[in-house]
Order: C-alpha cells, then structure tokens, then sequence
C-alpha cells in the first residue's frame, strides 16, 4: 500500500513529493519523488511528513537507513494530537477588513501577506489602531467564514505603506481545521508552481 505524502522541514515549508509504503514485515518507509531530497537527511535524524490534503495526519519519524531512493523508517508518531505547529504560507491576496466606528463598520482594502491557522500579515496604507477590534471573510476557501482578529505589531513597509502582525480570535475548532486545512492547500499550490517554474527553467 503507498499514500501520498509531503516532505516537510524545520519551517513546515514542503521539501518534496513522497510515496509512503508499509511492508507486511512491519518495514515502513518513504520514497521521495526526486531523488537529490535524500541528500538533505541522514541515519538518525527525524523526517516530518503530512499526508496530502489531511492537514490532521501529520507525523515524524526515525531515520534508519537510506538506500535505493528509500528513507527507512522507525517509532512512526502521530503528531496530530500534539500540533501547535503555526504552518505559515506566503501568500499575495486582496481583502477588506472590517473595524467599527462609531456604530458603523469601516472598510479598509488591505493586502494579505502571509497566512497561518493562528493570525496573518496584512498591508495596507491606513494606519490601524491595535485597540480596535477587526474581522473580515476568508473568501478563498469553499466555506467562507467571519474571522476577528487583533493587531499585535506595526512596522513601516515599501511605498508608504504599513505592516501588521495580526492574531485571530476565538476561532472554534471547526473554525481553526478549516483554516489549516486551507493554508496546507496554499502550500501545496505554491510548491507545485515553483516545481514547475524550475521545470521549465531547464
């Protein structure tokens, strides 16, 4: 039996593609798609992978042996029940926030920067006030949903524009999957472009 998997490293950026197989002896191992990935481990070291698309199935491992394109492995762990692991993606999409005033809710264009389950970066040329509370509607996943958040930091960006590093709040667990799960989908489509930007560079 072979599931697809991804190969992720200490910043939970996708390393590569990867065939996980299970042997009847009990013999678990990992077959990544290109070969040079097995330069970036060795014997001993742990590898961390997610099954693809089910951002609850991630897990780590012992590195035994390497050898015919294969990572052996040993102690395989399910690291669901223990993630706190905040993926962060690189992203470029526009949004509007929201933040009351007054009784009447503002609208501020803003663009989003990256993306985590836990808070985002947002730039805009507004100056927000970190006492406000804000939401607004993650419109790139199939089931919208109305996320507040608070500003924990500004910082100056390029073209008279300013940073913030946001922190969602309240989130219910239903909430707080399908954000993750949307950010491992993110994830997944930018390494599949740069893969195909370098394809096509050769």
């Amino acid at each position: 039996m072979s599931i697809k998997c991804i190969l992720l490293d200490e910043q939970n950026n996708l390393i590569d593609y990867a065939d996980l197989s299970f042997l009847g002896s009990g013999v678990t191992f990992l077959v990544p798609y290109e070969e040079v990935t097995l330069n970036q481990f060795h014997e001993g070291e742990k590898v961390v992978f997610q099954v693809e698309d089910k951002f609850n199935q991630i897990f780590d491992a012992d590195i035994t042996e390497i050898s015919y394109g294969k990572l052996h492995l040993q102690e395989v762990r399910n690291l669901a029940p223990l993630l706190h692991r905040d993926v962060r993606v690189e992203v470029d999409m526009k949004t509007t926030i929201f933040y009351t005033k007054n009784g009447k809710d503002i609208p501020v264009e803003v663009q989003l920067r990256d993306l985590s389950c836990g808070g985002m970066c947002i730039v805009c040329k507004e100056e927000l006030s970190a006492e406000n509370e804000y939401e607004f509607l993650t419109n790139w996943i199939d089931t919208p949903i109305l996320v507040k958040f608070k500003i924990l930091r500004r910082e100056e960006a390029s073209y008279n524009q300013f940073a913030y590093g946001c922190e969602f709040l309240g989130l219910l667990r239903t909430e707080e999957c399908l954000l993750r799960a949307s950010v491992f989908k993110i994830q997944a489509i930018n390494y599949r472009r740069k893969r195909m930007d370098e394809n096509d560079a050769v």
